[in-house]
């Protein structure tokens, strides 16, 4: 890919507002009588191929209390009511979550008490009053084209709207990360999935705050524990932090840093990384602001970490050390080094919070 960016095109939920709007309507029903029926099912699949896996309906930063129902399209209530965008007012969003659920209601899909429930909650969120999330990767090809691609491997965007990861011909690792802008304190979302062939598990990681990728950098070694291995993307690595997606079992030769471990300084074991089977779409969160980091997977906050200066690296005492780590960097997603780990991502976008 080049390094050579196109123009940056605005990739935030208001950009696409008239086709959410598109799936929310058809996630509360769509069309109506036993000739749709068919049509609808295929329709759905398409508008939510992955739906909000979280155990309840959150918005922004405020969780509701109130479950995160699957509705009869296959959609969720996350899906169908859309927190992430930039409302131009508070009260728009509240009067979107009062028409949504005034509709889930009349469905038969939600009780008035959780309604009621979904209303007050939008009243108290921030949901209008700060910004909202950008796209950084929306599954078209124009998207794809905005991220660049150090080291080993790959990445390939797939006609459903998803990138998988691929590795080398001679194995080794690489990152898709995104140059356009550098981030500080932020919220990082997006789904992965588990993709592995046969009955391997795929390894990958999401990997945030570290210098751009077109060459070397000083102070940051492309090296493994001292030896160099000429590869930019340990540029990624050595001074930056990745986020593991690793849900493989424990023992056999499996990397023991399971999905969630802040990889090699606040490590996870299978149980804490609360795996999914293969094939399941999983939300992932990355909350940074300063050093501290907070993992949630699927709504369920898995990792924290403060990141202090002078941890090294558990086994590579010839590599950077926390310090290295700072507070602004760009993000990215890795392709693992052998043949198994092949992993799929959708929906990458971000919200500054600073």
């Amino acid at each position: 890919m080049s390094r050579f960016l196109p123009p940056r095109h605005p990739r935030t939920r208001l950009a696409v507002g008239s086709a959410l709007l598109a799936i929310t309507a058809l996630c509360l029903g769509g069309q109506t009588g036993a000739a749709a029926a068919s049509d609808e099912a295929a329709a759905t699949i398409a508008a939510c191929p992955a739906p909000d896996a979280r155990q309840s309906v959150v918005f922004l930063d405020l969780d509701s209390g109130v479950a995160n129902s699957t509705l009869r399209s296959g959609c969720t209530i996350n899906d169908v009511i859309d927190d992430e965008r930039t409302w131009p007012t508070h009260g728009a969003f509240v009067a979107h979550v009062r028409s949504v659920t005034t509709e889930l209601v009349a469905t038969g899909e939600v009780t008035q008490a959780d309604a009621s429930r979904l209303q007050s909650a939008a009243a108290r969120s921030q949901v209008g009053k700060v910004e909202g999330y950008d796209w950084l990767f929306d599954g078209s090809a124009g998207s794809f084209a905005d991220w660049a691609y150090a080291g080993d491997g790959g990445f390939d965007l797939m006609p459903d709207g998803t990138i998988r990861s691929r590795a080398g011909a001679g194995g080794g690792f690489g990152t898709l990360w995104y140059p356009g802008k550098e981030f500080g304190d932020f919220s990082l979302r997006l789904q992965f999935r588990d993709d592995a062939p046969g009955a391997a598990r795929g390894n990958s990681g999401v990997q945030v705050r570290f210098p751009e990728l077109w060459g070397p950098v000083e102070g940051c070694p492309t090296t493994f524990n001292g030896s160099e291995t000429g590869n930019l993307s340990w540029i990624a690595v050595n001074c930056g932090h990745e986020i593991q997606v690793n849900d493989s079992p424990e023992g056999g030769g499996n990397d023991p840093r399971k999905t969630g471990s802040i990889y090699g300084f606040a490590d996870l074991n299978l149980a804490q990384a609360r795996p999914t089977p293969k094939g399941t779409w999983n939300d992932l969160e990355i909350r940074v602001v300063g050093q501290h980091y907070t993992v949630i997977r699927n709504g369920v906050v898995i990792n924290e970490f403060e990141n202090l200066p002078g941890l090294p690296f558990p086994g590579r005492p010839n590599d950077p050390d926390s310090s290295s780590r700072g507070l602004t960097g760009h993000v990215g997603v890795q392709a693992h080094g052998s043949a198994p780990d092949v992993v799929s991502y959708r929906n990458i976008r971000i919200r500054e919070l600073s």
